[in-house]
């Protein structure tokens, strides 16, 4: 039983393969809930209880399907064998066609498919059919290769939108037929067939305008999540009130695959977000007592428990295990995170001409770091950071090893993830890279900081007066200062 339980996020879920017979049925290659509970003994009483809903679906999803008709590569044989005519092979054959492109067709529904995408839910499809044709899947001795076969050509036609037929024309078409179906690029695939609006209604093409101005203003990663929410959890056409319910549908979904509140209020607003945008949308939002609306609302803010800054003593033993095990460059940019406070996208992003001399008002010349040079999260994120002399050839180790790429974006996920890889390897569980910011903020309160001077640090701070327009060329004084009594606490903390 402990086999099919995996923890996420602090929490254990039940995670089970259908067999491949069964996940051709129900479109999915696996079964999923979430059991609510850290507790390992009461997970695997609930896994006990899951298990029996995963062999009643299985049970189901069969005796669904040999009612139907399909056999072979489609659904498990079941029965006495009646007798074998060519007529009864060509019907069998007819019937595994049928089942293989409904199933697809129905796939284009998000919640009907295991795969992010229609196209990648086809070729594992084809794959496990032509795997049993080839006799090389563990169960091919069940099934026939013929119908196998059969369903992989009726994708294939599918793709290329034909209708999927075994080669019969002059068989007149039935009146339940399936529609043709255009192959549709991943990018734009439908969440369900196009309906006519009725009055009151807004259509898909309304709202791709008002998202193709969105995605314009917004970062190529912002756009690329927007897009694919978008695509998840909203129904065309549709009315601000029928959209509400939809959003509230995909929650649950998200909830029940064992999602954090948290992210799923993120999600949820980037999507009413977007949807304010259209006219007459602009009052959207979600139901005060719905139960679902409760729990997304229940993840919103940032909370200080959210990521537990790092304990000084820990934090060292860290740094001085990564500067005898790993890369030079993994290890300055620890040490840098460590001492600054910086946001890890913020120093791994940047090369090295965000190193640079600053020129203050009276004359005075210090090396700074430009924090949100070539990109920011805030507005406050724009700001210069003395560095201390023995930190300069840090810098210029990280800075220059970033290189030249086209794909900066992607060049800085990678670095932010290797780094913390490394340093999640060396921390207990509970702890993250991001923490290391946590815990300098908490060394500038320690050292008498006030929120605005720890903002001012962390980029955080808030909106003032018309006087802050003004100047912005004045001494770091105050930011070295503070900065290098974290320095200090760090060295030697106090006893």
């Amino acid at each position: 039983m402990s086999d099919h339980l995996m923890k996420r996020d602090g929490r254990f879920i039940y995670r089970r393969r259908f067999p491949v017979e069964v996940a051709s049925i129900v479109g999915r290659t696996e079964f999923r809930k979430a059991l609510g509970t850290s507790d390992r003994k009461e997970a695997l009483q609930l896994a006990r209880v899951v298990s029996v809903d995963f062999d009643r679906t299985c049970a189901e999803a069969l005796a669904g399907s040999a009612c139907g008709g399909g056999t072979g590569a489609m659904q498990a044989l079941g029965g006495d064998v009646p007798a074998v005519t060519a007529e009864r092979i060509l019907e069998r054959l007819r019937a595994v066609v049928d089942d293989a492109t409904r199933s697809a067709v129905e796939a284009l529904e998000p919640s009907q498919r295991q795969a992010p995408t229609w196209a990648a839910e086809l070729e594992w499809r084809k794959a496990a059919l032509q795997a049993i044709a080839d006799g090389k899947h563990p169960g091919a001795a069940d099934y026939s290769p013929m119908e196998a076969l059969a369903a992989l050509r009726a994708l294939e036609a599918l793709e290329r939108g034909e209708v999927p037929t075994l080669g019969q024309p002059s068989t007149p078409e039935p009146a339940n037929a399936v529609p043709s179906i255009a192959p549709v690029p991943e990018h734009s695939v439908p969440a369900i067939p196009a309906q006519r609006a009725r009055h009151g209604q807004t259509t898909a093409a309304e709202f791709q305008r008002t998202l193709d101005k969105y995605l314009a203003q917004a970062t190529p990663r912002r756009g690329q999540q927007v897009q694919t929410l978008c695509r998840d959890a909203l129904r065309w056409p549709a009315t601000p009130a029928e959209q509400v319910q939809s959003i509230l549908d995909y929650g649950q979904r998200r909830l029940e695959q064992g999602m954090k509140a948290s992210s799923l209020n993120t999600s949820t607003n980037a999507i009413l977000a977007v949807l304010r945008c259209m006219p007459g949308w602009e009052g959207i939002k979600l139901p005060k007592l719905d139960a679902t609306a409760k729990t997304i609302r229940s993840g919103a803010g940032a909370r200080k428990e959210a990521r537990q800054p790092i304990p000084v003593a820990m934090l060292k033993a860290c740094i001085q295990n990564m500067q005898d095990t790993a890369p030079e460059a993994d290890c300055a940019a620890l040490l840098i995170l460590a001492r600054y406070g910086l946001r890890p996208s913020e120093l791994l992003r940047e090369g090295p001409e965000a190193l640079t001399v600053r020129e203050d008002i009276m004359g005075g010349k210090e090396l700074v770091f430009q924090a949100g040079l070539s990109g920011r999260k805030t507005d406050a994120s724009r700001r210069d950071l003395p560095v201390h002399d023995d930190d300069a050839r840090l810098f210029r180790l990280v800075l220059a090893e970033r290189g030249e790429h086209a794909d900066l974006g992607r060049r800085t996920e990678q670095r932010v993830r290797r780094l913390h890889d490394l340093l999640g390897r060396r921390l207990p569980a509970g702890y993250t890279l991001y923490g290391v910011r946590h815990t300098v903020a908490d060394l500038m309160r320690h050292a008498g900081a006030t929120e605005h001077e720890a903002g001012a640090i962390l980029g955080h701070v808030g909106k003032q007066n018309m006087t802050s327009i003004y100047g912005g060329k004045s001494a770091l004084k105050a930011q070295r200062g503070l900065l290098d009594k974290v320095r200090q606490l760090l060295e030697s903390p106090p006893a």
